[in-house]
């Protein structure tokens, strides 16, 4: 029965789980159940304490690896009071985080789509559609699904775990809170005499995501900061990108941060394609570049800012950004355009380097 449940354990550790957390603590409870014949082991045998001293190595490296209460690492999940302050996680919302990780979530969450029919699937996340669905099925057994995982393991190796603000922002959707906050990465190798450029990230739809801080970290000498919409949806508003001038940039130098507000810029990716629209619609003279990722443009003007846009043929949502550039660069604004005709909405994820490389070099990041 022991060694059932010893295989049991590996098999969860090994194959179900995508934290560090669970796999740990798989580990574990393998070791508890298998007591007497984990000390009768020779290496464990050496020293008189060595089995206490590894299940209290393991418990210490559970603990680490649970989602950070007190924010440390490189990136950061600041929560923001009604004043514009820095204030603590709420503890219900770092409880769900902790019990399970938003990698843990994103696991089942494809594991599902891979295994269940997407008419199934769609009521779940209604908003995203059959399409999404069907695509992320495909990425799956193309074995391309598990770079989703490769971000959050940029986040571990950087001594980050900053937990889900996607959760808050389903607090405030079903029940009505107001909760308010945003993601913050630090440039890698941070000089407190130096300023640097500002990223802004708007999210798509199911929120603000722990994933994407893994996915732009490799932005060079900037900030990269992810603002949030007040739910899930990623439909940004005016007042929403307003706040990144009255809230968020006064936040960071509050903090103590060091930024070149003459270089800040957007990305809107899938419906956060909405912030880029408000912000080259009314705010193009405060950016530097906006960025149209995985969406569509449904502006075609002169603009001070310079407009980067990402997409790919097989996403109906950004297969018109060819012609978009072009009609943009009539209009007297500079474009640049990455466009993979074979790709689809998952682009970022599948071509994390290229699309870094991308724009590093546009909007003018690299080292």
């Amino acid at each position: 029965m022991k060694k059932f449940w010893t295989y049991l354990l590996l098999f969860f550790a090994v194959l179900v789980f995508a934290t560090w957390q669970y796999r740990l603590l798989c580990v574990l409870l393998l070791i508890i159940i298998n007591k007497e014949w984990v000390k009768s082991l020779l290496i464990m045998k050496r020293w008189k304490y060595s089995y206490r001293l590894l299940v209290w190595g393991l418990a210490l490296a559970i603990f680490i690896a649970i989602p950070n209460y007190f924010q440390r690492g490189r990136t950061q999940l600041l929560y923001v009071d009604s004043q514009g302050l820095h204030t603590h996680a709420p503890l219900p919302i770092y409880l769900v985080n902790a019990l399970l990780p938003e990698e843990e979530a994103v696991n089942f969450a494809v594991k599902a789509s891979a295994i269940l029919p997407a008419d199934l699937l769609s009521p779940i996340f209604k908003n995203l559609g059959n399409r999404f669905i069907k695509d992320l099925k495909t990425d799956f057994w193309k074995g391309k699904a598990f770079s989703f995982f490769t971000p959050y393991n940029r986040l571990s190796m950087q001594g980050s775990n900053p937990g889900s603000f996607a959760y808050a922002q389903a607090c405030n959707e079903w029940f009505g809170t107001n909760y308010d906050g945003i993601y913050v990465t630090k440039p890698s190798h941070y000089d407190k005499e130096k300023k640097y450029p500002v990223v802004f990230f708007a999210h798509g739809y199911l929120g603000s995501w722990e994933l994407y801080q893994g996915v732009f970290s490799n932005l060079n000498n900037c900030f990269v900061v992810s603002i949030g919409t007040r739910d899930l949806s990623g439909i940004f508003s005016y007042n929403d990108i307003n706040k990144i001038f009255t809230t968020y940039l006064p936040l960071l130098k509050t903090e103590g941060y060091n930024l070149d507000e003459n270089r800040v810029h957007l990305i809107g990716l899938s419906n956060g394609g909405s912030a880029s629209n408000v912000a080259l619609r009314n705010f193009s003279n405060r950016f530097q570049t906006i960025t149209y990722l995985s969406t569509s443009c449904d502006v075609t003007k002169q603009s001070k800012a310079k407009v980067l846009l990402i997409g790919s043929g097989k996403d109906a949502s950004a297969v018109g950004l060819p012609g978009v550039s072009q009609r943009l660069q009539r209009s007297g604004t500079r474009t640049a355009l990455f466009f993979d005709d074979e790709d689809n909405h998952y682009l970022m994820v599948h071509q994390r380097s290229e699309i870094i490389d991308f724009l590093n070099r546009e909007m003018g990041l690299e080292e």
